[in-house]
C-alpha cells in the first residue's frame, strides 16, 4: 500500500473481485488503477479508474479471462518539517539515546539526511540541558 512505484499484478478471474476490494481497503479508495483483461488477445479490454470504482464495476460484471492489474504508486509523503524532526529527536534523546543513534533513527524514520538530523540533535541537546 505504501509502495511509491507502480505495481503490476496478475490475477485469476475467480479472485479478481476480492483482490480489488482488498486494494481499495488497503491502498485507499481513490488510488488510480488499470484493470486489463486478455492482454494481447482478440478480446483485449482495458478499464481505468479508482480502486473503489474497479471493485464496484467488477462486482456487477462477471470477470472472465486472465487479468493484469496496474496500481499507481502511493502519493509522495509530505516532507518532514523541523518541528517533526525536533519532536522525534526529543523523544529519542529523552529516552536515553545517544545523539548519533537518535539522529540515525530519525533520519530513517522521516527520510531526512543524517547530517540534518544530527545537527538538529546537537542543537536540541543544548536546549534540553539548559536549566528551567
Amino acid at each position: 500500500a505504501q509502495q511509491s512505484r507502480t505495481t503490476v499484478l496478475y490475477e485469476a478471474p475467480h479472485r479478481l473481485l476480492r483482490t480489488l476490494e482488498d486494494l481499495s481497503t488497503h491502498c485507499g479508495r481513490d488510488r488510480p488503477i488499470t484493470v486489463c483483461r486478455e492482454l494481447t488477445k482478440m478480446h483485449e479490454e482495458v478499464w481505468r479508474g479508482t480502486t473503489a470504482d474497479a471493485a464496484a464495476y467488477f462486482a456487477e460484471h462477471e470477470p472472465q479471462g486472465e487479468f493484469v492489474i496496474i496500481i499507481a504508486g502511493s502519493p509522495a509523503a509530505l516532507p518532514s518539517t523541523e518541528i517533526d524532526i525536533d519532536r522525534a529527536l526529543t523523544d529519542r534523546l529523552s529516552d536515553g539515546c545517544s545523539t548519533r543513534d537518535a539522529a540515525t533513527q530519525v533520519s530513517e524514520l522521516l527520510g531526512v539526511s543524517k547530517k540534518q538530523a544530527y545537527e538538529r540533535a546537537l542543537a536540541l541537546q543544548v536546549v534540553l540541558k539548559q536549566p528551567g
